[in-house]
């Protein structure tokens, strides 16, 4: 058996009797398994898992690092335990001399968080970080990382929230003509009357954008403090009560508008107003959290695919929205409030499987309850208490929980949650301006403003004026228009099979470049009205449009955040990205109708001046996050 040694008089000498105490600690927790220091740290570790002593562990935890080891060391092989304490070790090495002792695991990421916190210099960071790469790191990402029934079952049921939010996006298309005749704002209408009844359902469809705002800002204090389970939940409720209040709006039903009272007609656009801002609340907090959550119950080899699920599901939902609501299903005079109200099915389902979804462990990490973040691992990555990999993805957690000040006490210990992990008051806006967010919320807002400055909403709101401009009839452009969505659903499932496998920067450079050909080809469309390929080719380029942005701009905006933006600040900084793609969004949909009139055929020149701006952007700054651990993508982008 390999055998390794404290090296107790090194320690001593090196921090003044520090060490002596903190062997004597370790010496006293190990006794009570009957283990001896000069145990190997695999037999200590086999020791600790069979006991599963309390007591022991919390002695370990405050123990200063004792182990000390080197690249040639026997230990350095072996899988190390995921306790703070006795799964640190203190390298040492040439190169890092001058920088004296600092903690890691054998995984690079460890490696990287010890050197922030250690003040060493630029090179000496830079030469530990290539010396740590050499090693092969973060084994554990490709073992074990399964799509197993528990996550299967707890991601399906947190995707019931993306599609609330789709639907929502693509309720009020469709059946607008009767919905408006029903409400007595009808289209078409000439004078001033027509243009307050045009304003009025303006005012009904953008009131949405003004509750995801505040559901955007509100959602990161809330799913710090209560948690991302009970967050995701809450908005089910959120989502059912605002779809009842819109479809209330029908309730009396309305008689004909000439005969319709001013104050009645009113009452019931003033109601269909408070329902938009309540779904809006609601989406603005799952633009949020989902996300967020996906990234945090998913093992890296599945993150990107999953994290892209939130994406599908949501076009999935829109196209349901944009079929329910054409008249030959429910957008009849009748049957329309059934579209606004449907949206309260997948809140219900939601909540009655709400058992199935299980809580973020990395949340109970932050919050110190380690048991609970364990017990959740083993559920989500169907394993044993003793199974290698969850312990090291536990460790990786607690690890960055340490680094960040936040709790390792286990939930039974006493001791208290940090506020600054979690407990919902910790991060701050002036945190989001230090080094370790800064960067990361940069590119996180950025990409958000490039999605909805691409013109993609435009493409969706305005191809019907489009393709009538171009000879087509009411027939035919109805059917591009579901065309178009179902086109999206397609190309977002393959970008679900391709994220893990080609990456998320080359998704991104292919949907972005892909875009601003698809708009030079839309322009001559514009451009040059009524010749006789201009039919054809609206309609390809509408489609190229799509499918382009449906491969990498679509998704990866919402999945790139959850993945680079630090544990102790990322339900925060989620919610100002979100709430960049909501405000980018609103000028984007109000500039166009502005920039068409001004520009006319040429209206989408900027969007694609835009969109080849950002694949250099893209190309220079956006890193790749494909396999790596959350720690991992953190700490490179700390190295920067």
């Amino acid at each position: 058996m390999q055998r390794g040694r404290y090296g107790a008089s090194e320690e001593r000498a090196r921090d003044g009797g520090g060490g002596e105490r903190g062997i004597h600690k370790v010496a006293s927790a190990l006794g009570m398994l009957e283990r001896r220091q000069s145990d190997s740290l695999a037999g200590i570790k086999r020791g600790l898992l069979a006991n599963e002593r309390r007591a022991t562990m919390t002695d370990i935890r405050v123990a200063p690092q004792v182990v000390r080891f080197d690249r040639s060391s026997p230990l350095a092989d072996l899988a190390y335990i995921a306790q703070p304490g006795l799964t640190s070790r203190v390298a040492t090495h040439t190169s890092l001399s001058s920088m004296g002792a600092f903690t890691s695991s054998r995984t690079s990421s460890h490696l990287r968080l010890a050197l922030l916190d250690s003040g060493a210099s630029k090179a000496a960071r830079d030469a530990a970080a290539s010396y740590a790469d050499a090693d092969g790191a973060d084994e554990y990402l490709e073992e074990g990382a399964g799509f197993t029934p528990a996550l299967r079952r707890t991601v399906g049921v947190a995707l019931l929230s993306s599609f609330s939010f789709g639907y929502n996006n693509g309720n009020m298309n469709t059946q607008a003509g009767v919905q408006r005749v029903a409400l007595g704002i009808p289209a078409g209408g000439t004078g001033a009357a027509g243009a307050a009844a045009d304003n009025a359902w303006a005012l009904c469809v953008s009131l949405f954008c003004v509750g995801a705002l505040v559901g955007c800002n509100l959602s990161g204090a809330l799913a710090d403090k209560w948690g991302r389970r009970r967050f995701l939940l809450s908005s089910a409720i959120i989502y059912l009560i605002g779809g009842l209040l819109e479809a209330a709006c029908a309730l009396p039903p309305a008689p004909e508008p000439a005969a319709a009272p001013a104050s009645a007609a009113w009452a019931r656009i003033a109601l269909l107003m408070a329902g938009r801002v309540v779904t809006g609340v609601a989406c603005g907090g799952s633009t949020v959290v989902l996300p967020m959550y996906l990234g945090e119950v998913s093992p890296a080899a599945l993150r990107g695919m999953l994290g892209t699920a939130f994406q599908l599901t949501c076009v999935i939902a829109m196209t349901v929205a944009q079929v329910l609501g054409l008249g030959s299903v429910l957008g009849t005079a009748s049957r329309w409030p059934l579209v606004l109200a449907f949206v309260a099915l997948p809140a219900l389902l939601q909540l009655c499987l709400g058992r199935l979804l299980v809580e973020s462990p990395r949340w109970q990490c932050a919050v110190g309850d380690i048991d609970g973040a364990q017990a959740t691992l083993q559920l989500l990555r169907d394993a044993g208490p003793h199974d290698e990999v969850v312990i090291e993805e536990l460790d990786l957690m607690l690890s960055a929980t340490d680094r960040l000040g936040g709790a390792v006490g286990s939930a039974g210990s006493g001791l208290a949650p940090s506020a600054g992990a979690g407990g919902g008051g910790g991060a701050t806006l002036r945190a989001l301006l230090q080094p370790p967010t800064r960067y990361p919320l940069l590119i996180s807002v950025l990409l958000m403003c490039l999605q909805q400055l691409s013109g993609i909403n435009n493409a969706f709101n305005y191809s019907t004026v489009f393709l009538k401009a171009n000879g087509m009839g009411d027939g035919a452009v109805a059917t591009i228009a579901v065309l178009m969505n179902v086109g999206n659903v397609f190309i977002t499932l393959l970008s679900v099979y391709m994220m893990d496998r080609a990456g998320r920067r080359p998704l991104l450079l292919a949907s972005t470049a892909g875009m601003a050909a698809s708009t030079v080809l839309l322009t001559a469309a514009l451009a040059l009205p009524g010749r006789s390929f201009t039919p054809a080719l609206s309609v390809i380029s509408i489609l190229l449009f799509v499918g382009a942005f449906g491969i990498g701009l679509g998704p990866v905006p919402w999945l790139l955040p959850a993945e680079i933006l630090p544990a102790e600040t990322r339900a925060l900084a989620s919610s100002v990205a979100a709430s960049a793609n909501w405000l980018a969004n609103f000028v984007a949909s109000q500039a166009f109708l502005v920039i068409a009139n001004a520009l006319g055929g040429f209206a989408f020149v900027p969007f694609g001046a835009a969109l080849a701006l950002g694949a250099l952007w893209v190309a220079r700054v956006v890193p790749e996050t494909k396999g790596k651990s959350l720690e991992q993508i953190q700490t490179e982008l700390a190295f920067g």
